[in-house]
């Protein structure tokens, strides 16, 4: 565990980590009508969930035992054109009738 200090420290670099992802995430968001938004901050937080995943299950080796055919980045990157496409931000979204 990291001194007191450090975490202390480490504090106002994730608020600030955080609020750049939820800059993002409604900048990503403008394209679509208002009332299809999605909330910023649960965007944010399945954003930060699944790299947060991705990172620990590389990092921790847990994938090393299983033949893995991508990258981390990878990995992120196409969880991510499923979501936002999911969420109909990207073309070929659900909404655009593409499956």
């Amino acid at each position: 565990m990291a001194p007191a200090s450090a975490e202390g420290e480490a504090l106002p670099a994730a608020e600030r980590s955080f609020d750049v992802l939820q800059r993002a995430a409604a900048a990503l968001c403008r394209s679509l009508p208002e009332t299809e938004r999605p909330p910023l901050k649960l965007m944010s937080l399945h954003i930060w969930a699944i790299s947060h995943g991705v990172a620990t299950l590389f990092a921790q080796g847990d994938l090393q035992a299983r033949k893995v055919p991508m990258s981390p980045e990878e990995i992120l990157e196409s969880a991510m054109l499923i979501y936002l496409k999911g969420l109909g931000i990207l073309p070929g979204a659900k909404s655009d009738g593409a499956r």
